[in-house]
């Protein structure tokens, strides 16, 4: 994972075969100053089921229509062959999610990972990302 100097987030990812049963995790977590970790939201499941959970969270599916547009990404199984890349990803200031999200001082933490589902529910790790931020509020100034 990269990030621009537009303030975007970019990725490549390869995947060198065929995975019949993608498995995909998601957990985002905030953190204000003096207090406890709180999950915000926390899923792992099949990528296949990962859009219609997504379809069903009206706060992610602004955030997934933006990754696909801007990426190749697939929510589909199994996982085919190739390189997934995804480049300078923005999230839309007005994304409701952000004001959700939004705390003075807070900072969130979103973590995620790509297993390979084996036999005996075990669960093969392809990749992962952790990714630490800050939501901040500017003021816009016009200059007339």
């Amino acid at each position: 994972m990269t990030f621009s100097n537009q303030n975007g987030i970019g990725s490549i990812t390869t995947i060198n075969e065929e995975v019949s049963s993608p498995i995909s995790s998601l957990l985002i977590e905030q953190q204000v100053p003096k207090e406890k970790k709180r999950v915000i939201y926390n899923v792992t499941t099949k990528l296949c089921t990962l859009q219609s959970i997504f379809n069903s969270v009206p706060l992610f599916k602004p955030v997934q229509e933006n990754m696909l547009k801007q990426s190749n990404y697939t929510f589909s199984c199994p996982l085919k062959k190739g390189v997934y890349v995804m480049s300078n990803m923005r999230i839309n200031p007005r994304n409701p999610l952000l004001g959700l999200m939004y705390q003075v001082k807070g900072t969130f933490f979103v973590k995620g990972a790509l297993y390979a589902e084996m036999p005996h529910d075990i669960l093969h790790s392809l990749s992962t990302y952790y990714l630490t931020g800050r939501i901040i509020k500017k003021n816009c100034v016009k200059n007339d």
